[in-house]
Formats: C-alpha cells, structure tokens, sequence
C-alpha cells in the first residue's frame, strides 16, 4: 500500500511553486512538496527526491517569486513643425574657439597618455574560497538511511542505505573533497573523503567530546584495508581488514585490559583456518612458503542431525553428515586430513572436526563464547564422548 501512495506521488503534477525548508540543523533544502505520508514529506529538488521527517523541519518557507523587469517610462510625445526655422541672430550664435596646438608651458614634449595599470588579481574575499563541504544523516524511517551532501549550505547530492548498510542509490553529483558531518554544539562527527561521487582514503568518526571512535580505509565506494573501532578513552575496541568490501584476514575483539578476547579468520567474508607457513623456512630466513590450502566448512541444520558442507580454497570436496548423537550417517568426497573450525555468523567457534584418512576421528563443541563443552572420538563412525 505504502509503494503505491509512494507511486502516486511521483505522478502528480509539479508545482509552480517551490518552498524553502529550514532543518533544525539550519540546512536548507529548495523544492517542490510533492507528497506526504506517515509524518515524512517527499520533496522534490534538482538534485533528486528527498524524504525528511517532519520532526527535522524547523520551518518552511515560500520560495522568492523572480524579480519583475524594472518598468520603462512611456517616452515623451514629439511636436514636429514643418515651418522654417528663423534666422540666426549674432546674439543667439555659438561663439568661435579658437584652437591652439602650442605646447602648455611647463607639460614637457611628452604627449604620451597617462600609463594605466591593470591587476588581474582577485579580490582578497575570493582568493582560496573554497565551498563548504558538509552532510548530514537523515533516517526517513527504520528500513532506510540517507546521506544528504552539501556545498555551502545548499544540497547537491543524496545516498540512499538499507538498515544493513548496503548501497540503494546515489543522486546529484557532489564535488571532491573531504565532507564533515558536526553534531548540533558544532563539534566534528565524521570525516569522510569522496572521489568521483564514491568513499575513498580514510573515514573517521568522532564522539561528541572528539575522541577518535571509527577509523576504516575505503577504495571507490568499499571497505579496503584496516578497520579499527576505539573506546572513549581511545583503547583499541575492534579491528579488522578488509578486500574488495569483504573480511579477510583476522577481525579482533579486545577486552578493557587490551588482551584479545575473541578472533576469528576470514577469506572473502566467511570464516575459515587460518593459513599456515612453514616455520623451518622462517627461521632459517628462506623465502616464506607458499600459503597451505584453506578448508571451510558450511554447517545446515537438519530435522534429525547437522549436515556440514567442505570446501577447498573455495572449491567443493566433500560433505558429511551427523545424527542428534553427533554419530556419522552419511559421508560424501574426500576432506583434507586436519582440524577444520565451524564459527557462528557472528565470528564465535562451534564446533572442531578433525580429519584423518577422509575420516571423521575426533569432534569438539563448544558453548557459546569460546569455553569447550564437549568432546568426541569416533570408531566406525560412532562418536564416544570423553
């Protein structure tokens, strides 16, 4: 229903005339009030839709209607006479001026005019006025987020979120440079660089009192590189890096003592064992071997049991299949001997599976948060717990 109020909207006739909104932030927004629904109002400007809340509108103006062209006086009637004019009186005649093309005395031979110099700097007010760059973050309702870009005050560009942080759509076009969104005292909330219309270099984000809180590297619009979340009291939160928008590599936990309270490896954002070198080549100063392969493993919840899906740097190989007892149904390809680690979706280890011969040999689960539960050995693929 909302969709097709939202539809009718985008249907109806434009105004002729635009408003002015003045946000509680002193922003202001030039357009046309096109549709409004549920205390948010859909408005219309050069730049592409907005939707504001009108909580955030402080007040609502009408647009100046263009100056008229100045008035021009009719021009004054003529009397044309067709009688001869009368004579010339030598009162009434224009004297006779005598020219001279004697030199003044005391000017010199030089006739040359006056030099005349002309500047073609700037006004000082002009020099290095760089626009304004700021934006602000407008949620029109729980499902979506909008990013409003400015240039000195005036709106040029919009980006539209979804609640998991994905990218729906950009409108306008918006300069490069570095854009600052303030909170209301006026201290700086976050900092983020845009080339070509996308985040690129380092994004940062304050607390209201101007400790560094969030600080991420983006390349062309996704996550690339360290990210790293800070207390107010500046200690390491959270860290973890990033490829290609996804997480790869180790993301941490840190506890308030700064000792690591939870890790968890990825390869393209699942979690994975993390790769192995070869110490003996390390510490004789050889040339690091090449990464060991990666197994991942995908665990599906069954009427009766768990099936758990392996794969090999990302290419199938096999899957195997337990029972409520956590005895082995049914086992498919071949799995690579060793431990492969099964991690919740919010980067918590589950379960351990330990592989010898293609065969299952030793399980352990674990409660939520790390400590183990439980442990079992198998024998003609019935689990004994120890």
């Amino acid at each position: 229903m909302k969709f097709l109020l939202y539809l009718s909207f985008l249907l109806l006739p434009g105004f002729c005339q635009a408003d002015i909104f003045i946000l509680q932030d002193g922003t202001r927004l030039e357009g046309e009030l096109t549709g409004e629904m549920d205390g948010m109002l859909l408005v219309k400007t050069k730049y592409g839709s907005l939707t504001i809340s009108k909580a955030e509108v402080r007040e609502r103006q009408a647009a100046p209607a263009p100056a008229a062209p100045a008035a021009v006086p009719p021009a004054a009637p003529v009397e044309l006479s067709s009688a001869a004019p009368e004579a010339v009186t030598a009162s009434t005649a224009a004297p006779v001026i005598a020219l001279s093309t004697a030199q003044p005395e005391g000017l010199g031979i030089s006739t040359a005019a006056p030099a005349v110099e002309i500047s073609t700097a700037l006004p000082e007010a002009v020099v290095g006025a760089a626009p304004k760059l700021t934006f602000n973050t407008v949620l029109p309702d729980t499902a979506t987020i909008q990013l409003v870009y400015l240039e000195n005050g005036a709106a040029v560009a919009t980006e539209t979120y979804d609640a998991a942080g994905a990218l729906l759509r950009s409108e306008g076009t918006m300069s490069d440079g570095t854009y600052t969104e303030y909170y209301p005292d006026g201290g700086r909330k976050t900092a983020r660089t845009m080339l070509s219309g996308k985040a690129n270099g380092t994004v940062k984000a304050f607390f209201p009192g101007g400790a560094l809180q969030i600080e991420a590297s983006y390349l062309a619009g996704g996550k690339e590189g360290p990210f790293k979340y800070y207390t107010e009291d500046g200690k390491l939160l959270m860290e973890a890096s990033y490829k290609n928008d996804l997480l790869n590599g180790w993301r941490k936990e840190y506890g308030a003592d700064g000792t690591v309270s939870a890790e968890t490896f990825y390869v393209d954002g699942r979690p994975a064992a993390p790769l192995k070198t070869q110490a003996a080549a390390v510490a004789a100063k050889e040339p690091a071997a090449e990464p060991g392969p990666v197994v991942t493993v995908k665990s599906t919840s069954l009427a009766r049991g768990e099936l758990f899906s392996f794969r090999l740097n990302g290419k199938y190989v096999g899957k195997a299949r337990l029972d409520r007892d956590y005895n082995v149904i049914s086992r498919e390809g071949k799995v690579p001997d060793g431990a492969v680690k099964v991690y919740t979706e919010g980067g918590s280890l589950e379960k351990e599976l330990v592989f010898e011969k293609n065969a299952l040999k030793v399980l352990r689960v674990y409660e939520p948060g790390g400590p183990l539960k439980a442990e079992y050995t198998y024998a003609a693929d019935k689990a004994v717990k120890r």
